[in-house]
């Protein structure tokens, strides 16, 4: 009775908004996974029978395939500027991580894992981590991988990070760690997964295990303790969030054959009703190529991303004076990148540009008494040498260390 009667309260809270929907990505019969936060792009594609990782490359889809019919793509992750962790697997002799040259696009194994979920690089302690049948293996190189025995050695499938504290799962139990990985404790509950951290550091997760706790959980402790904010079945994933705004994914049709939603602060959950939105969804995540709040969601008919939607979900909305804008021309950038500034005040500022690793890149000198003004990067760091391909975030703050604007921009070989 406590399953059915959140569940019609729910339905009753749904709202209409407008909204705008595009296509990403390249054609294919059904996609994987997807990590649009690198340089190049990656996809995980079917075509036929065969399947392969698929590349932004030189302004076109190119896609690899591991052998004849290759392996189901499960997660990539760049190493270095040429070479792409890839995790792959299908239950078989030949799963594992390999490494994909990007220029000669060779494959190399990497090490053996079973059904590996995840490969993924955690700026904060600089380790490389792999989720796998067996447990949770990290790497200092991206190579020599070792198995947090602590944990355990069952499934584990997602795990997220937020400056010292980290959250992942094994088997049922959830484990968090609070210095960078070198502690863990079990938490208060089980059975979650699909963590994600808001910028503020308030942690959510999903439980999808047929039984009435099933539904969106939050923490406000990094992951010691938990409580539910949304009873529902069959949730998927968890993509940005936006001002208390969590995007959600189901694997089943929740109203009105929709399978993407945002739940804002009052619990109201509205719905994303758009044929290329209604279906399974397997991932949703930042949209990093436009500097307005977005997201994309990837099903087995493609990659679509959406903007426009946040007006309407959280009433009232008071918008804000914009301090700043940052734009950048082009975008993914080859050789240079034109820089337009706008501020409100013609206070000092000063511009940096870091990498993924939080490293800092490039100061570059701006006219002080000037609000809007252009500059060309050339791409180089402060040592005059040419940058990595990558992605890199743009940062314009004042003189006590407050960011005005920010914005993302890649760089392509």
């Amino acid at each position: 009775m406590k399953k059915i009667f959140i569940f019609t309260l729910l339905i009753s809270a749904v709202f209409c908004f407008a909204f705008q929907v595009d296509t990403f990505g390249p054609t294919a019969d059904d996609f994987s996974c997807a990590n649009l936060d690198q340089v190049p792009a990656s996809f995980g594609i079917q075509i036929a029978n065969q399947k392969k990782l698929c590349l932004w490359e030189n302004g076109v889809w190119n896609s690899y395939s591991y052998f004849t019919t290759g392996l189901t793509i499960r997660g990539t992750c760049m190493l270095n500027a040429d070479t792409m962790l890839v995790a792959m697997g299908d239950n078989s002799y030949s799963d594992g991580i390999y490494n994909f040259d990007i220029n000669t696009h060779n494959w190399q194994l990497n090490d053996w894992f079973i059904l590996p979920n995840f490969v993924k690089y955690n700026p904060h302690n600089q380790l490389y981590y792999v989720g796998e049948r067996d447990g949770l293996f990290y790497s200092a190189n991206g190579h020599n991988w070792t198995r947090i025995t602590s944990l355990g050695s069952n499934k584990c499938n997602s795990i997220a990070w937020y400056d010292s504290n980290i959250i992942t799962n094994n088997g049922q139990m959830v484990y968090y760690s609070n210095d960078n990985g070198l502690n863990w404790q079990q938490s208060s509950i089980s059975n979650l997964s699909s963590f994600r951290f808001d910028d503020n550091g308030i942690l959510y997760a999903i439980m999808d295990v047929g039984s009435d706790s099933d539904g969106l959980w939050r923490s406000n402790d990094f992951g010691a303790n938990w409580t539910n904010i949304l009873y529902t079945s069959a949730l998927s994933c968890l993509g940005p969030i936006y001002n208390n705004n969590v995007t959600l994914g189901w694997r089943e049709s929740y109203a009105d054959s929709c399978f993407v939603g945002m739940l804002n602060s009052s619990g109201e959950v509205t719905f994303f009703n758009h044929p290329l939105l209604n279906a399974p969804v397997k991932q949703i995540d930042i949209f990093p190529y436009i500097n307005t709040p977005s997201f994309y969601v990837l099903n087995s008919g493609g990659c679509f991303f959406v903007t426009g939607f946040l007006v309407g979900i959280d009433d009232p909305v008071i918008p804000q004076i914009p301090q700043a804008k940052i734009s950048t021309y082009p975008n993914p950038a080859l050789s240079y990148a034109d820089i337009y500034l706008s501020k409100v005040s013609p206070e000092p500022c000063k511009l940096t540009i870091y990498n993924l690793k939080g490293q800092k890149v490039r100061n570059l000198d701006l006219a002080e008494t000037l609000k809007e003004q252009t500059l060309s990067w050339d791409l180089k760091n402060n040592n005059g040498f040419k940058v990595s391909a990558g992605i890199y975030f743009l940062v314009l703050q004042d003189t006590k260390g407050n960011c005005l604007a920010k914005t993302k921009l890649a760089v392509i070989k």
